[in-house]
């Protein structure tokens, strides 16, 4: 019976892959490419400076473990003043999603060939787009990554009571950034294709 199951669903799987690959279009861009892009000095600078950033943040929290209350902000609304409350081992969540961040970012810049496109990739455009989508993937996550490290500061800020809010304009100004960003990168792709 398991033998059965086993083979059933290797034919389903076959099927989807085909279906998948139909008429040249292909989750896995099998057709694409493989072209190795170097980080620019700029980029291997930014991801250090964010990771840095990120694990000072994770250290001050830690040294400030202590100095804690039991409940810490959690969210804050759009003025950055804190409007939801929790445990202060909620905060640990913080760190985590930052540095899972880093890691699976930093990897998925290293193959820009699965990334998805909004102009056909070829043997022609494949050096240009693969560098555009890694300056993006590289600017979306220094960017997240620094966002993360501040608020972990600012939680614990908060959370000591030294600070009352967000600094005003900070989290519009980091979402602009990578929006920004990501816009400027697609514009690039159409225009270099």
């Amino acid at each position: 019976m398991v033998h059965g199951l086993m083979l059933k669903w290797k034919m389903e799987k076959v099927k989807c892959v085909k279906h998948l690959n139909r008429g040249g279009m292909s989750l896995l861009h099998q057709n694409r490419p493989i072209v190795t892009i170097k980080q620019s000095l700029g980029e291997k600078l930014f991801s250090a400076v964010s990771l840095a950033c990120l694990l000072l943040a994770v250290g001050y929290l830690m040294l400030s473990w202590q100095e804690l209350p039991e409940q810490v902000p959690l969210h804050f609304n759009a003025l950055g003043e804190a409007d939801r409350f929790g445990g202060k081992a909620s905060v640990v969540i913080l760190p985590i999603l930052g540095l899972f961040m880093w890691g699976s970012m930093t990897a998925f810049e290293r193959v820009p060939y699965l990334y998805n496109y909004l102009v056909k990739i070829t043997e022609e455009n494949a050096e240009k787009q693969y560098r555009i989508g890694v300056w993006m993937m590289n600017v979306t996550k220094n960017l997240s990554v620094l966002l993360f490290a501040y608020l972990i500061y600012e939680t614990v800020m908060m959370g000591k009571q030294e600070s009352e809010q967000l600094t005003a304009g900070i989290l519009p100004a980091f979402l602009v950034l990578i929006f920004g960003a990501i816009a400027w990168a697609m514009f690039q792709m159409v225009k270099n294709k």
